[in-house]
């Protein structure tokens, strides 16, 4: 009874929150609600929550919190876990459910800080005790005296000096209890010396009244310059060099002309002034742009490295202060020797503002093109021989290019990009493709306005890489296959310590060490993802099979099978079916053609709208019409349409209409079997019997004569290299790239490319006559026989036997031939007005007009094309040159 006046206290809570209804507000509502839901929770028949999955799920999130650089993040999740599994409780798997069904967005939107609102506020103990608090509490603060301090030099009793040194002594030194609060908060004033040696003050002055005095003047009236010793420049050189105010030069490093080093002509004074001018110039360079706010984190980075690097320089030229200033030695003062001391420090950094130079100058900079700059500039010192800019520029490279690698870094390894980065080369559409058009559609290189990749230089030879495994990533996710990289293969380090030429070698080149250190990272990632990619592909999807069954259905592997589906097709349009079209009909056939050796249910035939505008009896008469409108498909899951591009699948459809209107020449030449040629009263003579057989041969050896060199020749090796290439391929890029190239190449050798296409035609009119010949010697037939029948009803004595007695028998003996007869004669009534002899001289005429212009086009094709189709082309010149050759 407590459980069930827990649970109905608790549903109610739950109603009143969600439905903002209570027992007060709307009682009967409140009521229906109530039992509808106790009747849910009481009768439900769910499964607990897995426990297993909600630790996995929870691993991950730590898992990824580190991947992301959110270390601090996982440590306290991990804290929190651990403790966790210290309090056993059954329903701890059900809540942490619910807050992981709760969750949004936790990578972004979780912060540590958030941590410290679950925390007790801590109880009000009241104000802090204080000395000053003490102090009003006991009376001290009115004796003064008792601070001050006592001056025991001298030995002297004398008790007004006494006196009169304590109040000198609280004077210079307060110790009064808020200067004790304020002790590491010294203010300028506290280091201020007060000096009661006036002389050594005036002295002072006298050595900087050449700030403000007036040049002197000559004789003549003319002005003269102001001498200093060389001491006064080099304090002001050093200050310079520091970023400080100084008199002799400006905050760009522009030297006065109103002073002249003591002792020294202006020639030297003004060469050694120049040098130093340089070089503060190029310093504030530095200092200008480590000063300037930089919104973007890859210029940010710079920004600050720059900053480090100047504070370096700082503190070497502090330390050089300190040996004019605390002198624990001899120390020459000498503007030579400075020149040398800070010329080592100087020159990376000259080298470095040169490169700050070049990125303000471009007109329109790309935020990584200081990465370039600083690419260039690094194997330029070392061409140079300059170590120490080397390794300055070299390392400086390497410690700013690590932001941009992190972009790389999270694509490569979970397939997602930085919302809002645009100085990434990869971009994601905005739109949502469907699945099988996500490796081509959804991820693509940014490139500029002028075609060119948006990366740095020194990436572009990577770029196609990089994206290969990115979306290598996302294509594994999609299938539910995807495991991190790290956890697959350790992460090879990319990282930079301060002596970089030692670890790489002075000699080896910048861009080598970089691609060898760059290529051995980028592996370890495109290694992983691509193998298990390509793995599942193979195994899971089949890739293997569904090839076979391309090869089966659309190259016509198997003629048996080939010709079981293509003569169905054949015999409805000989037929003079109108239905011949019918794409349930088709499908039919396709299936029991092919069903032993590809997946059946995948395969659908149809006809195109464009078919059917023509009759049956035109289709019967030409191979241009009606077959090339059959289109038959093979239904792929969208994974391998990763592979199986939809350009490739329209080049498999080309290639199946050419080898069906080959097939469908051949199965005309050999529809009728001869039977008897000496027929009595026959009107042929043997000229025409001599032509006739003479051009059926001909048709019948150039149909065969194709159909080896198409078998043999291209598609038996062709689909061998294909199965070789597609196991070396690296990736999936290489395996859509290697059935790409197969498909091109097929459709090259096979004369079915756009600059074959007149030889392709003549091809095709080659066909078309072989089916005219056959047509006219069947209505020279039927003339024959109608002849025959005449003479029969004439003559008396006519033998019945000799009338039933034809030239041809129909290849399939259960069909009605006198149908068929009156068939073929309504599709014939184009030569019905020519005689059989009138008739055969035309379609040699065309024929060896055709044949000649195929083995001309080949020869000039592959002597002018640099393909590597231009030998098989030659090939097949040769190889029908052999029928022009006897019948000349």
């Amino acid at each position: 009874m407590a459980f069930a006046a827990t649970l109905g206290a608790l549903t109610e809570e739950l109603i009143q929150v969600i439905t903002s209804t209570s027992s007060q507000s709307d009682p009967n509502r409140f009521n229906v609600l109530k039992e509808s839901s106790l009747r849910k929770l009481r009768y439900h028949n769910y499964l607990r929550t897995n426990q297993f999955e909600v630790e996995e799920k929870l691993n991950g999130f730590e898992e990824h919190f580190r991947v992301v650089n959110r270390d601090g993040l996982a440590d306290a999740l991990r804290e929190r876990l651990d403790a966790l599994t210290q309090i056993p409780n059954k329903w701890t798997p059900d809540i942490l459910h619910l807050l992981l069904q709760l969750e949004d967005q936790p990578i972004q939107k979780s912060k540590l800080t958030d941590l410290d609102l679950l925390k007790e506020p801590e109880e009000d103990t009241g104000p802090p005790l204080k000395w000053d608090d003490i102090a009003k509490e006991e009376g001290w603060d009115q004796e003064r005296d008792l601070w001050k301090d006592v001056n025991f030099e001298g030995g002297s009793s004398d008790d007004d000096n006494f006196e009169s040194t304590s109040d000198l002594s609280s004077e210079a030194e307060n110790t009064s209890l808020s200067s004790i609060e304020a002790r590491y908060q010294k203010s300028p004033a506290d280091f201020l010396v007060v000096s009661q040696d006036e002389n050594r003050l005036n002295q002072v002055r006298e050595t900087q009244l050449w700030r403000n005095a007036a040049a002197p003047k000559d004789p003549a009236g003319r002005s003269l310059k102001i001498s200093i010793p060389e001491s006064h420049i080099v304090r002001e050189v050093l200050f310079m060099l520091n970023g400080l105010e100084n008199t002799l030069f400006d905050t760009q490093g522009v030297p006065s002309l109103h002073y002249q080093l003591k002792n020294t002509s202006w020639e030297v004074y003004k060469a050694l002034l120049g040098s130093f001018s340089e070089a503060g110039r190029q310093l504030s360079v530095l200092r200008e742009f480590a000063n300037t706010t930089q919104h973007v984190p890859l210029l940010q980075v710079f920004r600050e490295a720059v900053e480090r690097r100047l504070r370096s320089f700082d503190r070497e030229i502090s330390n050089l202060q300190a040996r004019y200033v605390d002198i624990q030695q001899d120390v020459v003062v000498s503007l030579a020797r400075v020149v040398d001391d800070v010329k080592p420090h100087l020159q990376p950094l000259a080298c470095l503002s040169d490169i700050i130079q070049r990125l303000q100058q471009s007109k329109y900079p790309r935020p990584f093109h200081y990465l370039e700059l600083l690419f260039e500039a690094a194997g330029v010192s070392q061409l140079e021989g300059d170590d120490v800019v080397y390794e300055f520029i070299a390392t400086l490279f390497l410690e700013c290019f690590q932001v941009y690698l992190r972009s790389i870094r999270l694509w490569m390894e979970s397939g997602e990009l930085i919302d809002g980065d645009k100085t990434f080369f990869i971009t994601s559409s905005t739109s949502q493709v469907p699945m099988s058009q996500v490796w081509r559609g959804q991820f693509t290189l940014r490139k500029t306005s002028d075609g060119i990749l948006y990366a740095p230089r020194f990436l572009q030879p990577a770029s196609s890489k990089i994206l290969t495994t990115g979306k290598s990533v996302v294509i594994l996710k999609l299938l539910g296959k995807y495991q991190p990289i790290s956890t697959l293969v350790p992460d090879a380090p990319l990282e930079v310590d301060g002596d970089f030429a030692s670890r790489y070698g002075l000699f080896a080149p910048f861009s080598e060490v970089f691609n060898h250190v760059f290529d051995k990272w980028m592996e370890s990632k495109h290694h992983a993802a691509s193998t298990t990619l390509q793995r599942t592909l193979y195994e899971s999807c089949s890739l293997w099979s569904v090839l076979s069954a391309l090869q089966h259905v659309y190259l016509m592997s198997d003629g048996s099978r080939s010709n079981m589906f293509a003569f169905s097709i054949f015999n409805n349009i000989d037929l003079l079916n109108a239905n011949w079209h019918d794409r349930f009909n088709l499908t039919s056939l396709a299936h029991e053609a092919f069903g032993n050796v590809a997946n059946a249910h995948r395969i659908s035939v149809s006809v195109l709208a464009d078919g059917l505008a023509d009759t049956v009896t035109e289709i019967r008469r030409s191979v241009r019409k009606g077959l090339p409108s059959v289109r038959i498909i093979y239904r792929l899951s969208w994974p391998l349409r990763i592979v199986l591009s939809d350009e490739s699948l329209a080049q498999y459809q080309a290639v199946f209409t050419f080898l069906l209107q080959l097939r469908r020449a051949s199965s005309v030449l050999h529809r009728y079997r001869l039977v008897s040629d000496s027929v009595v009263g026959t009107s042929i003579t043997s000229s025409e019997q001599a032509i006739y057989y003479g051009l059926r041969s001909k048709f019948l050896w150039f149909c065969n004569t194709l159909q080896s060199y198409l078998t043999t020749l291209v598609l038996g090796p062709l689909t061998a290299q294909l199965r070789v290439s597609l196991q070396q391929a690296e990736d999936v890029s290489g395996m859509i790239g290697s059935h790409s190239t197969f498909t091109k190449q097929m459709i090259n050798e096979m004369c079915l490319g756009s600059k074959l296409d007149p030889i392709r035609q003549c091809m095709l009119d080659m066909f078309d006559l072989a089916i005219r010949l056959q047509d006219a010697r069947q209505l020279e037939s039927e003339r024959e026989q109608e002849e025959a029948q005449e003479l029969s009803r004439l003559s008396v004595m006519s033998s019945p036997i000799r009338q039933g007695k034809q030239k041809y028998m129909k290849s399939d003996d259960e069909e009605d031939e006198t149908f068929l007869l009156e068939q073929d004669r309504s599709s014939m009534m184009q030569d019905r007005e020519k005689t059989f002899a009138e008739i055969l001289v035309e379609i040699r005429a065309d024929s060896d007009r055709q044949l000649k212009f195929i083995c001309s086009g080949l020869r000039g094709v592959a002597r002018a094309s640099g393909e590597g189709a231009a030998g098989k082309w030659d090939t097949l010149a040769e190889m029908l040159e052999v029928g022009v050759q006897e019948r000349r």
